[in-house]
């Protein structure tokens, strides 16, 4: 019986330490115009949830031209997001030492403008003008010919 009990707080523990771990996926919306960064991505004052985007939030980068008028610009690398958004009017720049990885889902609508100049991962290849992006397993099938 002692032994049965053992068992089965060890699995409750273990369930609860696996959902206590698990973050939902939060929408970070792009406001743009933070004084002094107004266009810098990781300004958390930028952002609707007041923090960078990382790995667990989805990003949206809206039309703001009637808001702040500014869009975000990615100058370091490492950074994650779990989706991203540019919705039709949008712009996300990347700057030569910028890069951003999307985990699941990039999606652009209308007519929204990518400047990479960095690097951009996304879950699948996308064209943008005469600009590639490839995602990472395209780019080692490159390096290893």
């Amino acid at each position: 019986m002692k032994t049965n009990q053992f068992f089965f707080a060890a699995f409750c523990m273990f369930l609860l330490g696996n959902f206590t771990q698990v973050k939902a996926q939060k929408i970070n919306f792009w406001k743009g115009g933070a004084p002094g960064q107004e266009s810098n991505w990781n300004c958390p004052k930028n952002w609707s949830e007041h923090q960078i985007p990382d790995a667990f939030q989805n990003v949206i980068v809206p039309d703001v031209s009637s808001g702040s008028g500014v869009y975000p610009t990615i100058d370091v690398s490492g950074l994650e997001v779990n989706a991203l958004v540019l919705e039709s009017g949008a712009t996300l720049t990347i700057t030569k030492k910028g890069a951003l990885e999307v985990i699941t889902t990039f999606d652009e609508y209308g007519a929204s403008e990518k400047d990479v100049n960095g690097t951009l991962y996304v879950p699948s290849m996308r064209y943008a003008g005469d600009m590639k992006i490839m995602e990472r397993a395209d780019i080692a099938a490159l390096c290893s010919n």
